[in-house]
């Protein structure tokens, strides 16, 4: 299989974060223009004002984006490096970002932490299942 495969999941991640960074972006412009929140809030984010929900959640999801992918953006590039790409690498590489997307529509219309929850570990289950099968391969 060519390795080069394995880059293209890492591009839906980006897309989804580059978009949702628009997003935010949008929210926090409506929550200024509103009054909803102090535009000097940005410059140090003091704990003096009370943030929106909404923008909260913005920012939750944003940092998140940021976050959770980082590990398997580092699979990704190790396991085109070290040329281990399968069937089974590539598939539980799109599993992960399929799981990742799901986490986000579901993070976006719903705060519950029950509903994104089992979600959220079902992609942790697949990046460490990813990293465990090449650790196991590098090590051979």
């Amino acid at each position: 299989m060519d390795p080069i495969q394995i880059l293209f999941p890492i591009f839906p991640l980006v897309f989804l974060t580059h978009f949702h960074t628009m997003v935010n972006a949008v929210i926090l412009r409506k929550a200024v223009k509103n009054k909803e929140l102090d535009v000097r809030w940005f410059k140090y984010m003091p704990s003096w004002q009370a943030i929106p929900d909404n923008v909260q959640a913005s920012r939750e999801l944003y940092k998140n984006l940021y976050q959770a992918p980082l590990l398997f953006y580092c699979y990704c590039i190790l396991a085109f490096t070290v040329g281990h790409v399968t069937l089974l690498t590539i598939t539980f590489s799109w599993l992960y970002v399929l799981f990742r997307m799901i986490h986000f529509v579901v993070r976006s219309t719903n705060p519950k932490l029950s509903k994104r929850a089992p979600i959220f570990q079902l992609s942790f289950m697949v990046s460490l299942a990813l990293w465990l099968e090449l650790l196991i391969h590098i090590s051979r």
